[in-house]
């Protein structure tokens, strides 16, 4: 596991500036409706123009934006270019590049982009040129350009984390243990960072299902804990401190995965980042809607039993109702091929802790034997305080030769340590 020491604690807010500054995570919003763009997945035309983007690019209202995973868009350039998200790109639901380029005029004080594209319109033998807007019922192109067809790009990392973040919720505030932790599930296209004293406990995931009087119960093992990175593609269950969103932060760090295989897997845990959506059928009357049902969505079934409560209010993983899909960019849990038929419910207990991983003669706690441990050991022998600003001092892997007690002997094991690297 890779750790990241974050600084919350001295971070200071500073006001979003929505901006392009590189490759890396956004959210893309309109300035005309101020709605957000969020990746769906689903390709709709056969051939390549324009109004191929609407069914598979959502319009996210009312702070939909802030636990939807679909909105967090890593956009590797300006000019030419893709916009990744949900382990798809525009181009390859659509066939089409987009080229993002710095609008000549600022929207309420901010830079604003225009997206343009030009595809072969057959009948008429001509490139057209159109310009992406949203028109308030949906992504769609025109030639002219107008408020709605600006967009403003926000960050979406660590220095934003007080203005523009992406964060989880359980479904309901009942969504809580008997310790009075909130759950709720993960599965995205991008790493992320549990930031250090966030309301984000852990990361877990569950190995196997046990019978206790005729009871199914999961016991989830935590995989990552704060400070601590949950790679792509993984699903997880995560545990919280609060039922809001505020509360639950998560930092986007590194690229997104490129996965063509649905659901993804995790133990007994199954995933996937698409489910089916609702959308504009007719960009001619917005009253017209559709159901879309992407490809790589997973439709429910009795093997698989999402994360929620039942009449009692008791927290675990229960059927969804027959002819559903499993809910996007989350993790459920999958019983086929384990001797569990007709189980309609399985409790979650109390989590399970790692056991500890100790590496003898680290004293420092910085994950490796070297010198510098001599010097915390003696240091610590000597009454002093540790200088070590990484992990300070290491009880158990002060106590290099292992007899329980940190004391001179364990100053020759570490040098036999060295010595026979």
């Amino acid at each position: 596991m890779r750790k990241i020491f974050t600084l919350l604690s001295v971070m200071v807010a500073v006001a979003a500036v929505a901006q392009f500054s590189g490759p890396g995570f956004y959210r893309v919003q309109n300035a005309g409706t101020h709605s957000y763009m969020g990746i769906r997945g689903t390709k709709f035309h056969p051939t390549m123009q324009p109004d191929a983007f609407w069914p598979c690019v959502l319009m996210l209202k009312d702070s939909a934006q802030v636990t939807d995973p679909g909105s967090i868009i890593y956009i590797p350039s300006m000019g030419e270019t893709s916009l990744c998200g949900q382990g798809v790109s525009t181009y390859s639901m659509t066939g089409l590049m987009l080229c993002v380029d710095t609008a000549q005029v600022r929207e309420e004080g901010k830079p604003s982009y225009i997206a343009t594209t030009e595809y072969y319109k057959e009948d008429a033998g001509v490139y057209i040129h159109c310009i992406f807007r949203d028109r308030g019922n949906g992504f769609t192109a025109g030639t002219k350009e107008k408020t709605e067809s600006r967009w403003w790009i926000e960050p979406v990392n660590e220095e934003s984390l007080e203005t523009t973040y992406f964060a989880v919720k359980p479904a309901s505030e009942a969504m809580v243990d008997a310790e009075g932790w909130y759950w709720t599930t993960l599965c995205c296209d991008f790493p992320v960072i549990i930031p250090a004293e966030g309301g984000v406990e852990g990361a877990y995931t569950v190995p196997e299902v046990t019978v206790d009087g005729g009871v199914c119960y999961a016991t989830p093992v935590k995989l990552w804990g704060q400070g601590e990175i949950i790679p792509a593609a993984t699903p997880v269950l995560l545990r919280c401190s609060s039922p809001y969103a505020s509360g639950n932060k998560l930092i986007p760090t590194g690229e997104v995965a490129n996965n063509t295989t649905f659901p993804l897997v995790n133990e007994m845990l199954q995933g996937n980042y698409f489910s089916n959506f609702t959308n504009y059928a007719s960009l001619s009357d917005p009253t017209v809607t559709a159901v879309y049902v992407p490809t790589q969505s997973t439709r429910a079934s009795a093997d698989n039993l999402a994360l929620g409560i039942d009449a009692d209010g008791k927290l675990g993983f229960f059927p969804q109702a027959e002819g559903t899909y499993m809910p996007a960019n989350s993790a459920w849990l999958n019983i086929a091929g384990k001797d569990l038929a007709d189980v309609t419910a399985v409790y979650l207990t109390v989590p399970q802790e790692p056991e500890p991983v100790v590496i003898y003669g680290d004293a420092d706690g910085d994950g490796i034997v070297s010198v510098n441990d001599l010097s915390t050991l003696v240091d610590y022998l000597l009454g002093f305080e540790s200088k070590d600003s990484d992990g300070g001092f290491n009880l158990l892997g002060a106590d290099a030769d292992g007899d329980g007690v940190v004391g001179i002997s364990d100053i020759s094991t570490v040098v036999d340590i060295l010595l026979h690297f």
